[in-house]
């Protein structure tokens, strides 16, 4: 499981495997370095003090609290909230990722039920084991998380219909955004990573994504 220990630049999450995710309150999923000029809207959100404070422990983004005044600054109403599958997948480790999402929804949970209307957080489900993701869906339902992430794979169809026919079995209604990741291992007839159009052409990163969001759209 992730943890924090020294690094050369501050505080970093790292695990026992060689894992690394990044500084501990660094910029962006990847937890980078915070480098003045490089990027507009990262420059914005230091000027607020975001990266300074984050450095003494002050956790804007993961404290509910805080999170609502920033909110409230910039205007916004509501928010929907994406979780942490690319932390997962970089651990490298698929039993040990899967416990560490059902870690993070409990979290969530917790997180979204101060302000549940404008705090909407998105249960990261378990992948690699579709019985275990078709599990994690009913358990999430039942803790009152809003919707769904789930990270793709090129094989997703046929092999996913169970989530699919599940996501609807739950009371709520749920909404799944499907992030696009390249395989490793190239399949006849198909570009790495990208599952192949009627008629043996590969679908882009773009139609991929397209194709799969409306594929979901409609689950209930």
């Amino acid at each position: 499981m992730p943890y924090v220990e020294d690094g050369p630049q501050g505080p970093q999450w790292v695990a026992k495997n060689g894992a690394n995710f990044g500084l501990k309150n660094g910029v962006g999923p990847g937890g980078a370095a915070y480098v003045p000029g490089q990027n507009h809207r990262v420059d914005k959100m230091a000027e607020t003090g975001m990266y300074e404070e984050g450095k003494q422990d002050i956790r804007r983004c993961s404290d509910p609290h805080l999170r609502i005044k920033d909110m409230d600054r910039d205007g916004v109403d509501a928010e929907v909230i994406y979780g942490i599958l690319g932390a997962a997948s970089r651990l490298n480790d698929r039993e040990a990722s899967n416990e560490m999402l059902r870690i993070y929804n409990d979290w969530l949970k917790e997180f979204c039920r101060h302000y549940p209307e404008r705090q909407i957080g998105l249960a990261c489900l378990p992948y690699g084991d579709i019985g275990e993701t078709v599990k994690e869906i009913h358990r999430v339902a039942k803790m009152g998380i809003k919707g769904l992430e789930l990270s793709c794979s090129w094989d997703m169809d046929p092999m996913w219909h169970p989530v699919w026919s599940h996501c609807g079995k739950p009371s709520k209604t749920c909404s799944c955004r499907c992030i696009s990741t390249p395989s490793r291992r190239p399949r006849p007839g198909r570009a790495r990573g990208f599952p192949a159009k009627p008629g043996g052409r590969p679908c882009s990163p773009a139609s991929r994504r397209s194709r799969w969001a409306s594929s979901t759209s409609s689950l209930r």
